[in-house]
């Protein structure tokens, strides 16, 4: 039984050495992948509420976009038609029933 336990015990102890040292850097590598996370969440709030200041101050939020209105200091100028008209066209009758 003696030669038993000097036969399993250093494998024993260095066994238990390798898992605790395995854990160890698995959940090293788990914290900073958390710390990373937190981090860019962080990064991301405050990159949107920085964006959120400028729309505010240039006022972007408010104006609507049309691609065929062409403004000039928040008034109409002009209506520009986006496609220009091929061919005129023929007056034509259409019945109402």
């Amino acid at each position: 039984m003696k030669n038993k336990l000097r036969f399993i015990l250093p494998r024993l102890i260095a066994l238990t050495a390798i898992a605790g040292l395995a854990t160890l850097i698995i959940g090293t590598i788990f914290k900073l992948l958390l710390f990373g996370t937190v981090l860019f969440g962080i990064g991301s709030f405050a990159a949107a509420k920085m964006r959120r200041r400028d729309r505010h101050s240039l006022k972007m939020d408010k104006a609507t976009v049309y691609p065929n209105v062409q403004r000039h200091y928040n008034t109409v100028v002009a209506i520009v038609p986006l496609k220009g008209q091929q061919r005129a066209k023929k007056a034509t009758i259409v019945p109402v029933y």
